[in-house]
């Protein structure tokens, strides 16, 4: 992911705290929290205490809900045991040891959590698993018609998953990190989410 310019990391705490109308505030928690994951992931490559903090604010406006799901797994291959991504808490402690040398960002990080504890929390449903290389987990969910249904995977890293949701035989989006969609009428959507290698992926599955 390309690094985000300095201005506009500093000012997401701004937009996120912005009117409905403000169109950063339209990205749902599920959306938000994906790119909560990738603005830290690149912080910590980069050594960027200004992205790591913007994470950590934006993960702290999403509530968790850990739900069970299980997958139909496709390949063969048992991944191995590997840090699940980090939670807000884990952000925050980063974000501390980042910017443990400036004052200036020490304070902006204590305003930017502080203000993040009075704003209302956006509720996502999280169920944790791990694919082995060349493997593929498929989950099958409800959706309402009419109602967007989002759709998101972060991983322990920089890289990110794969993921599709289909109706039937219709693929209604693909990308790397997070889907939206909205069907005509009820129905199920099969989300498939891929590791295409060379390493096991541990993995955070969302959805609103």
């Amino acid at each position: 992911m390309p690094r985000l310019p300095l201005l506009l990391i500093a000012a997401l705490p701004t937009f996120l705290a912005a009117p409905a109308q403000a169109e950063p505030a339209t990205a749902g928690p599920v959306e938000r929290l994906v790119l909560a994951h990738r603005l830290f992931a690149t912080g910590q490559a980069e050594r960027d205490g200004l992205s790591q903090i913007a994470a950590a604010r934006i993960a702290a406006s999403v509530a968790l809900q850990t739900v069970e799901r299980k997958p139909e797994v496709e390949g063969k291959g048992t991944p191995k045991a590997a840090a699940i991504p980090p939670d807000a808490a884990r952000m925050l402690e980063g974000a501390k040891a980042a910017v443990a040398a400036d004052e200036t960002l020490g304070i902006f990080l204590t305003s930017a959590m502080a203000s993040a504890e009075v704003l209302p929390k956006g509720s996502v449903r999280s169920s944790a698993a791990a694919l082995a290389p060349g493997q593929a987990h498929r989950y099958r969910l409800p959706a309402d018609g009419g109602v967007k249904l989002d759709l998101g995977v972060v991983t322990d890293g920089l890289s990110q998953l794969e993921i599709e949701a289909a109706a039937g035989d219709a693929v209604l989006c693909r990308a790397r990190g997070y889907c939206g969609v909205t069907l005509v009428e009820s129905g199920f959507v099969t989300v498939t989410l891929r590791n295409p290698g060379p390493e096991d992926e541990n993995y955070l599955f969302l959805s609103n």
